[in-house]
Order: C-alpha cells, then sequence, then structure tokens
C-alpha cells in the first residue's frame, strides 16, 4: 500500500502485505493521531471481508444440501380424445348478387348499406307505371278472345239446332216417300182392274217419285249444315287458342309489373350500394344492384391433415365428431357445429383434406372472412399414459420429462407426444402408469438432483408419490 507521508514532519507510515508494521519518527502529534485512524480502519475492513467470506461459503453448501421444492403427477393410463387444431375461414352460407330483371328507373331504394334484411324485405322500386299499362292491355285482350269464344259456341248451338232439325225433315220427307211408294204400286193394281184411269196412276208415280227427290235435297242440307258446325267448331278452337295466348301475355305482363318491386330473395347481410335512387337500369345487367350474404346459419373451411383422414371419416360415418370454434382473444366463447362437406381429395402439395362445418352463428359473432381457432375432436383410439401438460419440457432432444425416482432423485426422460387435449397429455413412449412426473419446479432442476415434493398436482399434502401403485382409468 501506499506510505503516508504527513507534511511538514519527519513521521512515515508503511503499511505492506506483510504482518502490519507501523514505524512513527519523531515528530508532531497530529502525525501520530493521523496513523493510529488509518491502523484502525484497515483492522476493520480486513475483519469485515474476512467474516463475508466465511458466510458466502456457508450459504453456498446450505444450498447444494437443501432439496428444491417441486409440483408431482402420477402418469395413468387413459382413453384421450383426438384434438386437432387448426386455423379456420368464415364464409356466407349462401351470396345473391341481386341483379334487376326488367329495365327502368330505381324510383326508391328501401335499405342502407350493410342492414339486415328478411327474406322478401322491398329493396328496390322500378317505376311501374310501363308494366302497369301492358298488363292493362293484356287483360283486355284477354277480355275480347272471351267474347269471341261465347260467340262462337253460340253460333255451335244454333247451327247444331238447325242440323236437328233438317234431319227431322228428312225423317218426315222418307215416311211420305214411303206413303208414295204404297199409292203407287195400288194405283198400277187399279189401273189393270179399270178401277182408275192412266192418269191417276201416272200421278202416283210422280209423287212417289217427287217425294225420293224431296229426301235426297233434304240429305244435302243436313250434310251442309254439318259443314257448319264444323266451322264453328274450328272457330271455338282458334277463339280458344288465341284467347290463352293473350291470357299468357297478360301472366307475363303481371310478371314483369311484379318484377318492378325488388324483394330480398334470403335472409341475409347487405353490401355496398352499387346503384343510388334516379338511375336508370337494365335487365340482366352485369352490375349487381347489391350483393347480399347469407350468415345464419354460416360455413368455416379449414383443413386437417391427412394422417387423420380414416379417423375424420370414421367419426363422421358414426356421428361422433365434434367441431368447435373460437375467435382470437375469445377462445373461451367458443362455438359448436357440425361437418357438411369433405373434400373427396387430399391436396398433394399440403398433405391436407379440407373441410367445411356449418354453425347456426346465433349470436351473429361469426363474420365472413374472418379467421377462427378451429379445434376437431374425434374419439380415442384407444388407452395411452397421460401426464399433465405442464410436465412436458422442450429439450434438445424433443419432448421431455423429469421422473421422480424411489430415492426423490430426478431423472431427465426423452418421450415421444401423441397429442394433447384441454390440458393433457398422451405419450406414446418413455413413461409407464404409475411414473411419478414433475409438473412445476422444472427449472431448477439437474438430472440426479434431489428433490422435495411440495405437493402434486391434485392438490394433496406432501408425499413420497414416487412409490405409488400405478392406476388406471379407462
Amino acid at each position: 500500500m501506499k506510505a503516508i507521508t504527513t507534511e511538514g514532519s519527519e513521521t512515515e507510515s508503511k503499511v505492506s502485505d506483510e504482518p502490519k508494521t507501523i514505524v512513527v519518527r519523531k515528530g508532531s502529534k497530529a502525525a501520530t493521531l493521523i496513523a493510529l485512524v488509518v491502523l484502525g480502519a484497515i483492522t476493520a475492513v480486513g475483519g469485515y471481508v474476512l467474516m463475508h467470506s466465511s458466510q458466502t461459503k456457508d450459504s453456498g453448501a446450505a444450498k447444494r444440501d437443501k432439496a428444491p421444492p417441486v409440483t408431482v403427477a402420477q402418469a395413468v393410463s387413459q382413453n384421450v380424445p383426438i384434438e386437432v387444431r387448426t386455423i379456420g375461414n368464415v364464409l356466407s352460407y349462401s351470396v345473391v348478387n341481386v341483379v334487376p330483371q326488367v329495365s327502368g328507373q330505381l324510383t326508391k331504394v328501401t335499405f342502407t348499406q350493410g342492414q339486415v334484411v328478411k327474406k322478401g324485405d322491398l329493396l328496390y322500386q322500378i317505376d311501374p307505371r310501363p308494366y302497369q299499362a301492358a298488363l292493362q292491355q293484356a287483360q283486355g285482350n284477354v277480355a275480347k278472345d272471351v267474347a269471341l269464344v261465347n260467340a262462337a259456341r253460340a253460333n255451335l248451338a244454333k247451327d247444331t239446332a238447325q242440323v236437328g232439325l233438317l234431319q227431322a225433315t228428312v225423317g218426315k220427307d222418307v215416311a211420305a216417300a214411303s206413303y208414295a211408294k204404297d199409292e203407287m204400286k195400288r194405283y198400277a193394281s187399279l189401273v189393270n182392274q179399270g178401277a182408275v184411269s192412266h192418269e191417276q196412276s201416272e200421278q202416283m208415280t210422280t209423287n212417289a217419285a217427287t217425294s225420293e227427290q224431296q229426301i235426297e235435297a233434304d240429305k244435302k242440307a243436313v250434310e251442309n249444315a254439318q259443314q257448319v258446325l264444323n266451322a264453328d267448331k274450328a272457330a271455338i278452337a282458334t277463339a280458344q287458342g288465341t284467347l290463352e295466348a293473350d291470357r299468357a301475355a297478360a301472366s307475363n305482363a303481371s310478371i314483369q309489373l311484379g318484377w318492378t318491386e325488388i324483394r330480398s330473395p334470403l335472409d341475409g347481410r347487405t353490401g355496398s350500394l352499387n346503384v343510388y335512387e334516379g338511375n336508370v337500369v337494365q335487365a340482366n345487367q352485369t352490375t349487381p344492384l347489391v350483393t347480399i350474404d347469407q350468415v345464419q346459419p354460416i360455413y368455416i373451411q379449414f383443413t386437417l391433415p391427412e394422417q387423420n383422414l380414416d379417423q375424420i371419416r370414421r367419426a363422421i360415418t358414426d356421428k361422433t365428431l365434434k367441431v368447435a370454434a373460437s375467435i382470437e382473444g375469445q377462445k373461451a366463447d367458443s362455438v359448436e357445429g357440425t361437418v357438411s362437406f369433405l373434400q373427396n381429395t387430399v391436396d398433394t402439395t399440403s398433405g391436407t383434406v379440407s373441410m367445411r362445418a356449418t354453425f347456426a352463428n346465433t349470436r351473429k359473432k361469426l363474420f365472413p372472412g374472418q379467421f377462427v381457432d378451429v379445434v376437431v375432436t374425434m374419439p380415442s383410439d384407444g388407452a395411452t399414459v397421460v401426464v399433465p401438460a405442464t410436465a412436458l419440457q422442450t429439450s434438445q432432444q424433443g419432448n421431455s420429462v423429469y421422473v421422480v425416482q424411489a430415492d426423490n432423485t430426478v431423472k431427465f426422460v426423452t418421450v415421444d407426444l401423441k397429442r394433447t387435449y384441454g390440458n393433457l397429455a398422451a405419450i406414446g413412449k418413455g413413461l409407464n402408469p404409475g411414473d411419478i412426473v414433475v409438473t412445476d419446479g422444472q427449472l431448477q432442476l439437474n438430472p440426479g438432483m434431489k428433490v422435495s415434493v411440495q405437493r402434486n398436482s391434485s392438490g394433496m399434502a406432501p408425499q413420497q408419490n414416487a412409490g405409488a401403485p400405478p392406476s388406471e382409468s379407462q
């Protein structure tokens, strides 16, 4: 150490690493006092350093001898459902582009953009006046055609009566001709007897011939009347055809008029308004007036690894497949749905199969285009060793756990993780039912270290679990 010299005196003090020796030369009393103070300070510092070093060594030894406290759990054999987590995309159940079916000017828009509408709600009104006029004209044509049909039917009835009358005349003339023939024969016999003259007999012959000619004339009249009937029937058929055509035209005009009121074809939410009131629209134009998305129910589309395909198909067939979705940040508030579609091919690029599930969306939490967390749950494929998921550690060798031995030392064991389900981890290899694993306190452990079991994961009091018998839960 440096020598301390007091100016104006002959006193000098030296301190070295050797046993402390103080040399005081003859001089003033002040030099002597300073030397004594320095000596006391040096002595105090040395004593503190020696004491602190001794305490540190004693604390380190005590820490090495103390077993760190840990929380443990026992591995059990249990059926754990297969749970696959993925990301899904929300899709509208149905999307409809509303396009006008008739041309005209938009006179009214009855909704606001983004509004929820019901099926049948009026959305747009197109000027109906031209279509009302066309309908009235078509209805007038129908009325005229009905009158023509009725007139043709009346003519048919009249001509049918005339045919009946002519047929009756034919019958009367046939009877008269028969009588005339009989008279002709009788008079011919009387002429031979000399009872009548030849003139009278010839008159009877003439009467018989006249009767036959009258019959032929009557038959011709009947045939003509039948032709008239056929013409009447044809006129009725023509009038009825015209009536049906005009009725169809009236029906079409009515439909056209109805299309001037554009109504919602489904329950859904409207998108942005593409055409505003006052614009003229064209029938079947390419630009939709508005787009409506059906969101109740709603789809969620997602993909799952192809290695789960057999289990997925089996669960769909058995109706044991469960699908739940939750919005990011609201995992506790999940909704359940049902699988409605399984793609018939596997994507060879990603090794996944596409699926679609239907959700009622009664609270309207799911929104088209949204990304959500999807959890697909299937029945277990058999019993497996299960430990709390908090027992797993990630190391260079993969998933590992600390196993508490019978002497309360820990062993670092690499395990094969099959899957997780909630707060449970299903282990394929590395553990046996009954093994005691550390679930909390792993960061302070090293392989072979002795531990102090404070409590197990079920909240039981501290106890020696390493020797506990295995338990199985099927």
